[in-house]
């Protein structure tokens, strides 16, 4: 014992050198002088990179096909296989001879072989072989001149054929579509439309408090996402960055936000969390399914690290930050794998209007990712209404369920009809794809009704127990209950179904029930106001800090009152969804009020009634003892 003792005291002071602080400290002054450089630089990249690379693109002769791989030949190919040929584009090609399902056997008479997989890999392995050199010449040339073509046909009938290559076959492409072909340029940087938001939520995020290491972390992660990725890298590409440089800065940004998500939201320190945090540089180091992979990995612990600092901690303003945060990484996942199930799936599109939205969608659902994930830290940090974090859940993920299923559905039901009418009418795609979308769009409401209900029980539950439970409640407790008894049961359910941080009833000038305020300060403030009767059953006076919501209880023709709600610990006001269910439930409300009173005013006659015939029984039992 004394051993164990003699080297116990001897660590100790070993463990107090290495003991991890609580939290990551705010920057030292040093340091945040060397951050605001960097993140003044990275603003500045994030402003120029995009606005020079857009202006490049547009006052830059037109290259559409760089979207559809192998459209400068007038037809677009596989990535896995470049002489499958999967559908035209343009009539050009339509006209030379070439056919959907076709193979490409031979350029300029150099034969092929049966499978050429364009992917990086290969190209770095292959790119001395003549038929790839070929093949290059064909997809990525920027010549425009005549290429004979050697290819077989699904039934194995080989042709001779000759396209000229450019630009001009998806341009007109898009023009028996009726898109300008300047709206192409834009397909692929459509995310850029988000960018504005994001660069403000980024500017919010350091400037709130830029000693901050995890507002200020995340803020930083943005700027460099957007200065590194597409379009700003072909800015960079453009002034002499070497790839590597701009690859390593957009590597930087990740590490950057997974070290921010993992210290969400005050940067609590553990052993776990801070392993994970040193192990996000690795990213740096990594590259394709590797780099992906541990990227993924290290996402999906960020996730449970919040979802465990939820579950333990208390309901309160923190929660409400942490699942706001929750909200974020969950739409960032959710749009990011829509965006990499579209750039999957456009290989396997049949049709050039088919791959140019699946780009749109792609481009679209990249942006959000990023939007949402930094509008969940932006609210959560800056602490602005965090109490309406399940509404704007609930109504994110039916918009999300309702849109894949619609894209399934709608995809479904056009193939299914334009199949079945080609069969009868093989010239009728047009119409068949009018039928199609007619039938798809009549399914859109009631599934979007369907997925609404779901989703608010899933996560509006306090809602849902506001609006459809509740009124049940009442209507099973005014026979049985006192008015006290009745009034502080909806009382509190109803302040724990808005957040409300405080709430009273006031039934005829009366305060006959309140929560977490005095009865005395209810009055004051009644008298004060003199709230009037309005042709709206909820009254909404936002510069009321008190009692903002005054819901309207009309017991009868002869008694009226109020149902007062304050505002929630975050000082905001319930939002619509709410205020709706506080209308809908007045009208129970009122007559569960009214029953709940003429039974205690009857129960009051009778039980005076009985004193009084008891007392008149009293005095004939003496009377008749004097006798």
């Amino acid at each position: 014992m004394t051993a164990a003792a003699a080297i116990a005291r001897r660590l100790d002071p070993l463990r107090m050198r290495f003991r991890l602080p609580d939290r990551v400290p705010p920057f030292n002054i040093f340091i945040h002088r060397i951050f605001t450089l960097i993140w003044a630089a990275a603003l500045a990249l994030a402003l120029i990179g995009p606005a020079m690379a857009l202006y490049d693109r547009y006052s830059s002769p037109g290259d559409n096909s760089q979207l559809v791989l192998a459209s400068r030949a007038g037809f677009a190919v596989s990535l896995q296989d470049a002489t499958h040929i999967r559908f035209l584009i343009g009539p050009e090609a339509r006209e030379a001879g070439i056919r959907k399902g076709d193979d490409i056997i031979a350029i300029y008479g150099l034969p092929l072989p049966a499978q050429m997989p364009m992917t990086d890999r290969a190209l770095a392995e292959k790119g001395d072989d003549p038929g790839y050199i070929a093949m290059g010449s064909l997809l990525f040339g920027t010549d425009e001149l005549p290429v004979p073509l050697t290819v077989r046909s699904t039934d194995g009938s080989e042709r001779e054929v000759v396209v000229t290559t450019g630009e001009h076959h998806i341009d007109n492409a898009a023009q028996e579509l009726g898109v300008s072909p300047m709206v192409l340029t834009f397909i692929d940087v459509v995310h850029v439309i988000f960018y504005p938001f994001l660069i403000c939520a980024a500017w919010i995020l350091h400037r709130r408090n830029s000693r901050d290491a995890v507002s200020s972390v995340l803020s930083l992660a943005i700027l460099l996402m957007i200065g590194a990725e597409h379009p700003s890298a072909n800015f960079l590409s453009n002034i002499g960055v070497a790839r590597d440089i701009h690859v390593a800065i957009y590597d930087i940004g990740n590490v950057l936000l997974l070290a921010g998500i993992l210290l969400f939201p005050y940067g609590k320190l553990t052993t776990g969390v801070v392993a994970l945090v040193c192990s996000t540089p690795l990213l740096i180091f990594l590259q394709g399914q590797l780099y992906q992979s541990l990227f993924l990995g290290l996402l999906i612990a960020a996730v449970l690290v919040q979802i465990r600092r939820l579950r333990t901690t208390e309901p309160g303003d923190i929660r409400q930050q942490i699942r706001w945060a929750l909200f974020g990484f969950s739409g960032y996942a959710l749009f990011t794998a829509v965006a990499y199930g579209a750039d999957i799936f456009k290989w396997s599109m049949e049709s050039f209007p088919g791959q140019i939205a699946l780009e749109a969608v792609a481009g679209l659902s990249f942006g959000l990712s990023v939007l949402v994930l930094q509008a969940g830290l932006l609210v959560a940090l800056i602490r602005y209404r965090l109490y309406d974090a399940e509404a704007v859940i609930s109504r994110t993920a039916s918009i999300a369920i309702v849109t894949l299923i619609i894209i399934a559905v709608f995809g479904g039901v056009m193939e299914a009809i334009i199949e079945g009418m080609q069969t009868i009418y093989p010239d009728a795609e047009m119409e068949a794809a009018i039928v199609g979308a007619v039938v798809a769009t009549a399914l859109i409401h009631p599934l979007h009704a369907r997925v609404e209900r779901w989703t608010e029980r899933r996560f509006q539950k306090s809602l849902v127990v506001l609006r459809e439970e509740l009124p049940e409640v009442m209507r099973d407790t005014r026979d049985s209950a006192s008015l006290d008894d009745f009034l502080a049961d909806v009382l509190s359910r109803i302040v724990a179904g808005v957040h409300a941080t405080r709430a009273a009833v006031i039934l005829e000038g009366e305060v006959k029930q309140t929560v977490a305020i005095a009865p005395a300060e209810v009055l004051r403030w009644f008298v004060a106001t003199k709230p009037q009767e309005d042709e709206h059953a909820v009254e909404c006076v936002p510069e009321d800090h008190l009692f903002p919501l005054r819901v309207e209880i009309e017991t009868s023709a002869a008694m009226f009152g109020w149902l007062l709600i304050g505002p929630r610990p975050d000082g905001s006001i319930p939002g619509n969804d709410e205020q709706e269910a506080l209308e809908k439930i007045s009208g129970t409300l009122g007559r569960s009020a009214r029953i709940v009173f003429t039974r205690e005013e009857e129960k009051e006659e009778l039980m005076r009634l009985l004193d009084a015939h008891s007392e008149r029984i009293s005095r004939i039992e003496q009377l008749l003892k004097a006798q």
